[in-house]
């Protein structure tokens, strides 16, 4: 009888595009040459692993999906047992036409594996497990922010819809003990509209509490080994406090990353769009791809930094006197992205009144 030689794919690589979902996950299985399988799983690492090494024994592997809800943890799962998997960005995903008119499951993970195959596929950054999880609290602190805005709004919204006037001025940021004594004792026709705004005022006070929580369990993570010494850093620049030193560094944990000072502009979003073909050339304004916590956080912070910092002071007047104050501090955000990360990279704190 003769002897049957085992299956094996040694020295082959097979490509896998995942197209990731809660409830299930899309492959598409395909070698350097041609297309191989194409089918649904349940959303399980284990699951995905038994196949390729059942149907593929003895190849190398490489494994891409789209970055989104699922995280880090499928790539830090396949890492382990020595696949080389990357996260991309889905924007930067060579896509056709006909891709976008036909959009499903079945196109989106063809296309990646595809793509991976070609060698046309480059991974995000992926975090340690530790900054990872210091950046989604700092994140968090962000939308709480925003939720306490969504609060106040919807307070004033009430007063205004329901013709309610208050005997005091509105306080610009800040709502004192008082002031929200005065919101609770506007006289309301109507007993339901007495428990809409007592209700409304609650929230408010609620999502305040938890954000002043929240905030302090920041700091906390600012004293920490891992933090302290860039912290210090950074917060020796004019308009930098704890919690947007935090943003930067959660958001941009390792400076080594960035190449050049145009890529991390790039990451940050303080770059133009741009549209040239021939001889015509087209600036669209800021681009719309940046990382929303970072953008916001060094804006904020150069509206600060031309105060306190006489040499900035003077690049904004130079800046303005060719262009509107808007435009302008994104210039002088760009300046001070260029200080941090000076500051970072040098290990010296920063020095007020120096030009360039």
């Amino acid at each position: 009888m003769p002897k049957i030689k085992q299956l094996s794919f040694e020295g082959q690589t097979i490509f896998c595009g995942i197209d990731v979902h809660k409830k299930n996950w899309r492959v598409n299985i395909r070698n350097e040459d041609f297309e191989l399988e194409d089918y649904s799983q349940d959303p399980c690492e284990k699951v995905l692993m038994n196949h390729l090494r059942k149907g593929y024994p003895g190849a190398s592997y490489q494994v891409a999906y789209e970055a989104g809800f699922s995280g880090f943890g499928i790539e830090r799962s396949l890492k382990k047992t020595g696949v080389n998997c990357i996260i991309i960005n889905p924007a930067d995903v060579p896509t056709s036409d006909k891709d976008k008119k036909r959009k499903n499951d079945k196109v989106d993970a063809r296309k990646i594996s595809r793509e991976l195959s070609n060698g046309a596929l480059q991974g995000i950054y992926v975090p340690t497990v530790e900054m990872e999880h210091a950046r989604t609290l700092v994140r968090h602190r962000d939308r709480m922010v925003r939720d306490q805005t969504r609060c106040k709004n919807r307070i004033w919204h009430l007063l205004m819809f329901s013709g309610l006037k208050l005997d005091i001025d509105k306080p610009k940021q800040y709502w004192s003990r008082r002031f929200i004594e005065t919101l609770r004792q506007i006289p309301c026709e109507t007993q339901s509209l007495r428990y809409t705004l007592d209700i409304a005022i609650a929230g408010y006070l609620q999502i305040r509490k938890l954000l002043s929580q929240t905030t302090k369990q920041v700091w906390v993570l600012a004293e920490e080994k891992s933090f302290a010494s860039i912290q210090k850093l950074l917060r020796s620049i004019p308009g930098i406090g704890k919690i947007n030193a935090m943003i930067f560094m959660t958001e941009l944990q390792d400076m080594r990353r960035f190449k050049t000072f145009d890529k991390l502009c790039s990451y940050a979003g303080i770059v133009p769009d741009t549209a040239s073909s021939g001889e015509s050339e087209k600036v669209k304004g800021i681009t719309h791809r940046h990382n929303h916590y970072l953008r916001t956080a060094i804006v904020e912070s150069s509206w600060v930094i031309i105060r306190k910092d006489p040499a900035m002071l003077m690049l904004y007047k130079r800046y303005c006197s060719k262009m509107v104050p808007n435009k302008a501090i994104i210039k002088i955000a760009r300046h001070l992205l260029s200080r941090i990360r000076y500051v970072w990279t040098a290990q010296v704190e920063y020095e007020i009144g120096i030009v360039g």
